[in-house]
């Protein structure tokens, strides 16, 4: 799927972004089913499959509908626009989770109400930590640059689409392949990379990093296809991102895993090699 997208054209008008006003770091994203899909009997079939993907989470018809041939759904990037002296650092994830969206926060709280495990994990590697536990509260530091950190973090996603993050058939980037299928998912994973590209070159470059933690993340922005879960979870996958051969790129696990030893050991050392100067 990757070397599929990977230098082939955007199909132009198939994805538009707009910001809300008075939400900052969430976006409304109009997906044209009508382009994505050419004919009537797609169409009815992935409107079948999306019934089930919004009765998968309750949080999903809060923020995703379907508006004549327009999937209309928010999604979120914090990127701060105040700058510092610090090198940059974007955490690109795999795709948001629908109740992170609906309360306006990446990783608002795991499925019991606590504190996030990646949350945690940033903070024993030394990445991150924030002085509240308001999930808004928390993202004000991080665009006002008051957060504990020796990075100046951003957070983005790959995919813009939210979905159910856990106990589901849709959960995650799987849960999105099952929606779309693998050509309509490559078609929007063009429009995706283009995005995701824009806002490296326009907040990573020159001098920052960028942590991938998922699959399609790591592989749509590489110089290399050779993703493999096993390395990922050895720190084996560094590099450069695709669109700016300067820019380092580290592949971690998923942040399922995020607390897992092995990858609070590979947060701390890729935290060190971030902050050396190439």
């Amino acid at each position: 799927m990757y070397r599929e997208f990977r230098n082939m054209n955007t199909m132009k008008g198939l994805m538009k972004f707009k910001d809300i006003h008075g939400k900052p770091s969430i976006q409304e994203v109009s997906l044209n089913i009508q382009k994505l899909y050419s004919t009537q009997e797609e169409r009815k079939k992935f409107k079948e499959r999306l019934c089930l993907f919004l009765k998968s989470d309750s949080y999903n018809s809060r923020i995703i509908k379907l508006q004549d041939e327009r999937l209309i759904y928010r999604t979120e990037c914090i990127i701060p626009e105040k700058t510092d002296s610090r090198f940059p650092l974007l955490l690109l994830l795999g795709n948001p989770a629908s109740h992170s969206v609906h309360s306006e926060m990446f990783f608002s709280f795991e499925s019991n109400g606590r504190e996030h495990r990646f949350w945690k994990a940033l903070k024993e590697a030394s990445i991150l930590s924030f002085k509240s536990l308001s999930n808004l509260k928390r993202k004000e530091e991080m665009c006002d640059l008051i957060s504990d950190s020796p990075f100046r973090i951003g957070l983005a996603v790959f995919y813009s689409m939210p979905s159910a993050s856990s106990d589901s058939a849709w959960v995650g980037v799987a849960g999105l392949r099952k929606l779309f299928r693998k050509e309509a998912l490559c078609e929007i994973a063009k429009s995706e990379k283009d995005r995701v590209e824009k806002l490296i070159q326009r907040f990573v470059s020159p001098n920052g990093v960028v942590f991938a933690f998922q699959k399609d993340a790591y592989l749509g922005i590489s110089a290399r296809d050779d993703y493999n879960l096993a390395k990922a979870k050895k720190g084996e996958l560094t590099g450069f991102c695709q669109c700016c051969p300067h820019v380092r790129l580290f592949c971690l696990p998923p942040t399922r895993l995020a607390h897992a030893k092995a990858t609070l050991d590979l947060l701390r050392k890729f935290k060190e090699q971030a902050l050396e100067p190439i």
